[in-house]
């Protein structure tokens, strides 16, 4: 009889053994969160806190992290047509330097981040190459940029993200202009060389 129960709570102890075995990894949670990042904590799918770099242990059912990038970064924003104050279509494109200030705010606040600061910086390029001829873009082109900051830093604060700059990449004449713009600098040349 005496064997019986030894080997009644030997096997209960083996089956605890291997319960415990294959549990113990959904039950410890060791989470890592590099320099430069953040790590946002949620069990269940309900934000808990921000953790930020180092190693955190928990225990429990229902952890996840999720890491966001603190680092400052670029981002090019695609090229678009837009017409100046004297309908000129022009195609430019942009680049946005940006640093995410609040991640918590930045992966709560909108669907996609990155999409939303394009979007802004589309709508701000809209805004000012609207109000301008072709040839003050061309003559003020830093002071752009600084015009394209003022309008789309208040926009990425409101989703986390602090804009650092933003300048015109490139400027793409129409075909016809960019002509026009090369037999005018050729009878320049030739005027030139005349006198």
């Amino acid at each position: 009889m005496n064997h019986d129960i030894i080997g009644a709570g030997a096997a209960i102890a083996l089956v605890a053994a291997v319960v415990a075995a294959v549990q113990l990894p959904k039950f410890r949670h060791c989470f890592r969160v590099p320099e430069g990042w953040a790590g946002l904590l949620y069990r269940d799918g309900l934000y808990v806190r921000r953790n930020n770099a180092g190693r955190s242990l928990l225990w429990g059912f229902g952890w996840t992290m999720n890491l966001v990038d603190l680092r400052k970064a670029s981002q090019a924003v695609a090229a678009q047509e837009v017409l100046t104050a004297d309908n000129v279509g022009l195609k430019l494109s942009q680049l946005v330097t940006y640093q995410v200030a609040e991640p918590v705010r930045a992966a709560h606040e909108t669907q996609n981040w990155r999409d939303e600061l394009c979007h802004s910086a589309q709508l701000a390029l809209r805004a000012v190459v609207a109000g301008e001829t072709v040839e003050a873009l061309l003559n003020q082109r830093l002071e752009i940029g600084a015009q394209l900051l003022a309008r789309v830093q208040p926009e990425a604060v409101k989703f986390g993200v602090s804009v650092l700059a933003v300048e015109v990449r490139e400027v793409a004449f129409p075909d016809d202009l960019q002509r026009a713009l090369a037999e005018m600098l050729k009878a320049r040349e030739a005027h030139g060389a005349a006198v």
